[in-house]
């Protein structure tokens, strides 16, 4: 467990929203974090199976064929003969 410092009027509030759905603060803020943090960011699930990364509407799409031009436009790495393998 960590403890984070809010100011007093922020405090209020959480104490006030709290009260008003029954809850600890504890209770209230750990929830209030966990919603302002999966709307931010990237969270990771599995869906059949496969892991996914689940964004927010707002993040650009990443195309296949952006993928393959950037690939494309990074050089390919110099082989080496390491233990004679090549």
């Amino acid at each position: 467990m960590s403890t984070v410092t809010v100011d007093d009027a922020l405090y209020q509030q959480a104490q006030e929203a709290a009260a008003a759905q029954g809850k600890t603060v504890h209770e209230f803020v750990g929830e209030a974090l966990r919603k302002a943090l999966f709307m931010v960011g990237v969270r990771r699930t599995v869906r059949n199976g496969l892991p996914v990364m689940v964004v927010s509407n707002d993040t650009p799409i990443i195309y296949p064929a952006k993928i393959r031009q950037y690939l494309e436009a990074i050089p390919a790495p110099k082989l080496t003969n390491v233990h004679g393998l090549l």
